[in-house]
């Protein structure tokens, strides 16, 4: 049989068609799960230190752990910080202490992404958190504050501060129970946030498109809603960190495993650069022959200005393919986030955290 673009089509509808009762029961099952935490039959975990918790209600591609190192740096020079974080992608389960020498593979390339940005903070890796938690308080009791990366749904701690982030671009409210959508819970359980951050905004967002956006939410008195935006800088070398000072625009070789680089790829373009976009899956563990493709990808480039380019994620795990691309110009991006109202959202933590 030959299919048509008919076929397929009518092919994919069909199979979408067929997810929705497989979301209706795992809908089913969470909501079960959420209300048997809300009653008590399930016990949550409190502890007598701040714990602010960094999640989303759908999968991958929010940009939490940018939002983890906006929340380090905000509170770095008046608390002892530590990050904890399951480590996804990882290839072994063990409680792990991240070290800026340790591997993607180990560790999660997330977690070594916040550990190499700041190497003098506490990062540790434990898929079950209340363990991770009573490893922090033991072995590093002068910890004040914990950072609970990706927790949202880990209900068995108790945070006492809820942060959920969505893409401006899909918010959690225009989608779907998992497998027919991306949400990992009911829209319903926002309820349970402080702050809810449209990540990625677009600058200079018309106001009355953000106002629409914020009364879809309906927040309750104690929750607040906020924009945040992505800041571009240098590019540089994955091998010694130093930076690239762009003058012409170059032919890049994108290099991404990310959720969503669309919006990596409008700011390349905007800058007037020319792209040739390899796309690999979100956390992917690069392999030799994932080089090989990137170098046959760079050197079919004929121009004189051309140059590898990845996300800083990305950069934990091609670093050990450094001596493959010794004659290459291989480099990262870094980003920093820009919270809309930024005083706003820091009382609001600062308030949290000096109450407990």
């Amino acid at each position: 049989m030959k299919w048509t673009n008919f076929n397929i089509r009518t092919f994919k509808s069909l199979t979408h068609f067929l997810l929705i009762p497989l979301s209706f029961i795992y809908g089913s099952i969470t909501s079960i799960r959420n209300l048997l935490f809300d009653f008590g039959v399930f016990k949550e975990k409190t502890y007598p230190i701040p714990i602010i918790c960094i999640g989303n209600l759908s999968v991958g591609g929010s940009g939490k752990t940018p939002h983890t190192q906006y929340l380090f740096d905000l509170l770095k020079n008046e608390y002892k910080v530590a990050v904890l974080s399951r480590g996804y992608g990882r290839k072994n389960s063990s409680l792990q202490l991240v070290e800026i020498t340790s591997r993607a593979l180990d560790v999660g390339d997330e977690p070594l992404q916040l550990k190499q940005n700041n190497p003098d903070c506490l990062v540790l890796v434990e898929k079950n958190r209340n363990k991770g938690v009573m490893y922090i308080l033991k072995k590093f009791p002068k910890t004040e504050i914990i950072l609970l990366d990706d927790g949202y749904q880990h209900r068995w701690i108790k945070a006492g501060f809820n942060i959920i982030v969505t893409p401006f671009s899909s918010p959690f409210y225009n989608d779907y129970i998992m497998p027919f959508g991306k949400l990992r819970e009911s829209k319903k359980a926002v309820i349970r946030a402080n702050a809810v951050i449209f990540s990625k905004s677009p600058k200079n967002t018309n106001p009355t498109l953000k106002k629409g956006m914020l009364e879809r939410l309906h927040l309750f008195s104690h929750q607040k809603a906020y924009f945040s935006v992505i800041k571009y800088h240098k590019f540089k070398s994955i091998s010694n960190n130093t930076e690239l000072e762009v003058i012409d625009p170059y032919s890049i070789t994108l290099v991404s495993g990310i959720a969503n680089a669309k919006p990596l790829v409008k700011y390349l373009k905007e800058k007037g650069h020319s792209i040739s976009h390899l796309k690999y899956s979100d956390h992917h563990n690069y392999c030799i022959n994932d080089v090989h493709n990137i170098l046959a990808k760079y050197n079919t480039e004929k121009s004189t200005k051309k140059l590898i380019l990845t996300t800083e994620k990305d950069a934990t795990k091609l670093k050990q393919f450094l001596p493959h691309f010794k004659d290459v110009n291989l480099y990262y991006i870094p980003i920093e986030i820009k919270i809309e109202q930024s005083d706003k959202f820091k009382k609001q933590i600062l308030d949290y955290v000096e109450k407990n």
